[in-house]
């Protein structure tokens, strides 16, 4: 099937087996689950004659799962978020064939399969390798999700204590208890995970 634009890479993905769905401001994404991994690609083709673009990330379901409870807990679908960012993968062409797709799709698993997510979990862990803002609450993700109790237990006696530890204004104690609430539910009965959020795949 020739592929000549956005919405029709979006089907082609669904036909390969990606669960595709579109956020609110209709870019659609493809999810894969592989293995121990959840791919996210995001499927871009602006306009006829640009090529066609994806890019996303690699997840897990303990960091998505941590992440949402600590920072959405009304959710019941896990926000995917990124332990490992992709490269781009592009199709050069203004019309994709299903050689195209099939390669492309490919190129996804592959990267996938072959990528180090614990050194991508390393630097999340590491609370000033990743920039404010999102990145500190990319930190209590991973720290949750790995059981980090220790560190955990630290920022919340210092967050009594009125010492911020730099973090960014939108991190409360809040979101440390739960931070530390997950870490100590993971390091007691390690694989554990809530019924609910989950990821869509």
């Amino acid at each position: 099937m020739a592929v000549a634009n956005q919405t029709e890479l979006a089907q082609a993905f669904a036909d390969r087996g990606w669960r595709v769905t579109r956020d609110e401001t209709s870019q659609p994404c493809g999810e894969l689950r592989v293995g121990d991994r959840v791919l996210l690609a995001i499927l871009t083709k602006r306009s006829p004659v640009f090529a066609f673009h994806l890019s996303g990330w690699i997840t897990t379901d303990a960091l998505s799962v941590a992440y949402t409870v600590i920072f959405h807990p009304r959710k019941r679908v896990a926000e995917s978020v990124p332990l490992v960012l992709s490269h781009e993968i592009s199709i050069a062409r203004e019309i994709a064939s299903d050689e195209d797709i099939d390669g492309a799709c490919a190129a996804w698993i592959s990267f996938a399969q072959e990528a180090n997510l614990e050194a991508g979990m390393a630097v999340l862990l590491d609370k000033e390798a990743r920039p404010r803002g999102s990145g500190h609450a990319m930190h209590l993700s991973a720290l949750a999700a790995t059981g980090g109790g220790e560190v955990l237990e630290s920022y919340a006696a210092a967050f009594s204590q009125g010492d911020r530890l730099g973090f960014v204004n939108y991190i409360t104690a809040e979101n440390i208890a739960a931070a530390l609430a997950f870490a100590q539910r993971r390091r007691a009965e390690p694989g554990w995970l809530p019924r609910s959020p989950r990821l869509r795949v």
